[in-house]
Order: C-alpha cells, then sequence, then structure tokens
C-alpha cells in the first residue's frame, strides 16, 4: 500500500509495481489482451440513438477564466465538445466571458463575478483595516479604576487595549471613568473621539464585509443553480488566485458535495486547497468519490500529504498524477497511463485533460444510472480520458512537430474516440 498518494509517482516502488501488474492497464491496447473484472470497456462511451436529444451525451460545466486567463477554459470546454459531449457552459469572470464566447459559437458562457469589482472591495477593506491598525499601535497610556474586577485599584490600560477588547457599553462605562480620571480636558476630547472613530472604522469594516458575503453568495447561486442540470462540473482552468474568487469557489465545491455532484479539480484550485485556510475543506474533497483532481509534479508537491490524513484506503477520491506517464490513484490501487505522447509540452494540454476527464465523468453518471458497475470503473474511465489525450498528442505532433499547440490536440480527440469506440466494437 501507499503511504501517501504522492509516493505512487514513484514506478520503482515495489508496491506500486505489483499494483500496476495487477491492474495489466498501462496502454489502451492492454483492455483487450489482459481482461479484468475491475472494468468494462463497453460501458465507456454511451450509445448514440435516433432517440436521443440535446445533453443525452453529457451536460457539463466549466468554473474559470479570469481577466489575465482566458485560453484555459477555452481548452478544457472545447476539449469535452470534441469528445462529444451535448452542451458545454463556462462560469467565468466577467473580463473573460467576451473573449471566451469569441472562441467558439457552441459555448455557453456566463459572467457571474468581477475581478475589478473584487479587487475594489478588497482595496476598501485593506484601507480600513490600515486605519484600524494605527490605533492599535498607540502608545498613550490611560490610569482607570478596575472597575471590571469590582475593586478599587488602578491600572494602566492602553488606548489600544479599550478601543478593541471592549463593547459599546464597557466603552460607555470607559469614558466615565476617564472623566473621572483624566484632567486634561483636550486630552479627553482626543480619547472620546478616538473611541467614536474606532467604532464608525469598525461598523463601516463590518458592513463592507457583508457586502462582500453577499456578492459571493450571489456568484455562488448563480452557478449552483445550474447544478441539477449538470453531470460533471470543472472547477480551476483559468480561475486565478484572487481571495474573494476563491470564497466563492470554496462554497461552490461545498454545494456540489452536498449536490452529489461529479467534480474535476484542476490548476488554481488545487493552490487554493494547498492553503492552510482551505486544509479542512481539502479534507472532504479526499473522502468524495465524486471528486478527481489533477495535479501536476508541482502541484503535488503542494498538496498536503494524504496520510497525514488517515489511512490511504479512507481517500474516496481519485488523483491524477500527470506526468510523462500519467498515474491515475484511487486508495491504494494504482493505474498508469503509460501510452506514448508527443515529444511538445504545449501550454492549455492540462486544460486539454481537465475538459477530456469531464467527458468521461460526464458518461459515467449517465451509463451508472443504469448499470451498478459504473461506480466501480470510474477510475478506468478517467484512465481511459488519460489515454485518449496522450494518443491525441501524439498524433498532433507527428503533423505539426515543434508548431503543436494545444488546439492541435483538440482536432484528434474525436479520431482518437472513434478508434477507441471501433476497438470495442471489434471484440
Amino acid at each position: 500500500q501507499m503511504s501517501t498518494a504522492r509516493s505512487v509517482s514513484n514506478s520503482n516502488t515495489a508496491s506500486a509495481a505489483g499494483m500496476i501488474d495487477q491492474l495489466h492497464t498501462q496502454k489502451w491496447a492492454d483492455v483487450f489482451t489482459h481482461q479484468n473484472s475491475n472494468y468494462s470497456p463497453q460501458y465507456l462511451f454511451p450509445p448514440l440513438s435516433s432517440s436521443s436529444h440535446k445533453g443525452s451525451h453529457g451536460r457539463i460545466a466549466i468554473l474559470g477564466g479570469s481577466n489575465k486567463y482566458t485560453g484555459a477554459p477555452y481548452y478544457a470546454a472545447q476539449a469535452a465538445l470534441n469528445c462529444g459531449v451535448d452542451l458545454v457552459t463556462v462560469f467565468s469572470a466577467d473580463e473573460a466571458s467576451v473573449p471566451i464566447k469569441c472562441y467558439s459559437p457552441e459555448l455557453m458562457v456566463q459572467g457571474v463575478y468581477s475581478i475589478e469589482r473584487f479587487d475594489a472591495l478588497l482595496e476598501e477593506e485593506e484601507a480600513l483595516l490600515a486605519e484600524l491598525e494605527k490605533y492599535k499601535h498607540k502608545n498613550d497610556l490611560i490610569t482607570v479604576d478596575n472597575f471590571d474586577n469590582g475593586d478599587e485599584t488602578t491600572s494602566n490600560i492602553s488606548l489600544d487595549k479599550l478601543l478593541l477588547e471592549h463593547d459599546d457599553s464597557h466603552n460607555e462605562l470607559i469614558q466615565n471613568e476617564l472623566l473621572k480620571n483624566v484632567d486634561d480636558t483636550k486630552k479627553m476630547d482626543d480619547i472620546v473621539n478616538k473611541l467614536q472613530k474606532v467604532k464608525q472604522l469598525q461598523e463601516s469594516l463590518q458592513e463592507l464585509q457583508d457586502r462582500q458575503m453577499e456578492i459571493i453568495s450571489k456568484s455562488v447561486q448563480d452557478v449552483v443553480a445550474m447544478f441539477p442540470a449538470l453531470h460533471a462540473l470543472c472547477v480551476g482552468p483559468g480561475l486565478g488566485r484572487h481571495p474573494l474568487v476563491f470564497k466563492v469557489v470554496q462554497q461552490v465545491l461545498q454545494r456540489g458535495m452536498e449536490s452529489n455532484l461529479t467534480l474535476i479539480l484542476d490548476a488554481d484550485v488545487l493552490f487554493m486547497l494547498s492553503l492552510e485556510e482551505y486544509r479542512e475543506l481539502y479534507k472532504e474533497l479526499l473522502k468524495y468519490e465524486g471528486c478527481i483532481m489533477t495535479p501536476n509534479v508541482m502541484e503535488m508537491k503542494r498538496l498536503p500529504s494524504t496520510s497525514s490524513f488517515g489511512s490511504e484506503n479512507d481517500n474516496k477520491n481519485i488523483i491524477v498524477e500527470k506526468g510523462h506517464a500519467d498515474a491515475v490513484l484511487r486508495g491504494d490501487v494504482v493505474m498508469q497511463c503509460a501510452e506514448e505522447g508527443g515529444l511538445k509540452r504545449s501550454g492549455g494540454i492540462g486544460d486539454v485533460l481537465a475538459g477530456t476527464i469531464s467527458a468521461y465523468m460526464a458518461w459515467n453518471q449517465i451509463i451508472e444510472r443504469g448499470n451498478e458497475g459504473g461506480k466501480q470503473q470510474r477510475a478506468f474511465a478517467v484512465w481511459t480520458a488519460c489515454c485518449t489525450v496522450k494518443r491525441a498528442t501524439k498524433l498532433a505532433f507527428e503533423n505539426k512537430r515543434r508548431a503543436m499547440s494545444s488546439r492541435d490536440v483538440l482536432d484528434e480527440i474525436c479520431g482518437v474516440i472513434a478508434h477507441m469506440e471501433d476497438d470495442i466494437e471489434m471484440r
């Protein structure tokens, strides 16, 4: 068994090698030369039918895209369409929505928050906190009776202690005590003014934070409203690292788990989960069987070791360690994708993989409804998605060589899947 999810990336580990040998799946061809009861190729692709309607073969959404990154959500969404998913919606920052719409007329794009507005809210909050901080560092000491303890002693209390550790009723008592003990009328006025100013700042800060939560909740609701129509949600491509965007994503992921929605997590959302602030959410996602994480080498290093949260067997999610040979990990089971890819690593291929996995997970959800084995072969479907992208990358590189881009990989996906379906039908 693997002591950590990270450790299985070392294929020299005896236990990992044993699991890989046991599953006999390193390349797509192995599926047919080594039969295994853990997976069924015929349950990978929902059958096409004249009775199908729009959405029968998959409805997914992408949550990503920012003022800086507009290509990533497009690549993920278009990859899903090129796989054969019927409908793809992109939820993005307002600043990214128009460019993404221009990339493809097939995508439904909805701006759900504004980075410019979030920036303004953060700047306003930082200004209020900075002003409050000035009062915290005042050094003038005030001698008052120790009325809190009910005795006649006096003590020196710093102004910041009075301002920050007392509510309105205590502040009124403090002012009364100061009137008794401070002879200097000007100093008294200064202290009272400072108390009033801090109270105003605290009220302004609370009002601002309430406004932030209201805006965040509206953004969350815009995404969550579509959950009943979705088979899968991919979060992260081009997301960016704005703190308030992370607040939106946190609530979306929590609501997604509550709705039993399949979640594919990629790119910046994995950076978010590496932060201490979101450690509890990360632990919840590890135990959520509908979650697929797709970290690259650097992202995997940032994520906390899963062994620190208990046994690997407790983890029900799927982790795809991207690399020269992708490794699909579920608990202590490893499936390694050793399909040959292209020699050019273009930007956006990880996003293509995220979208491709989303398509396979949508199909898995559709097939699972009528087949008890659908859930059991979810990891196999993820592994097949990795094989699909590796094969598409190889073909794109053979055609374009050094000029290969992720757009070329997109063009090869449909052909790769067609050949896979032919392989299944021939057996």
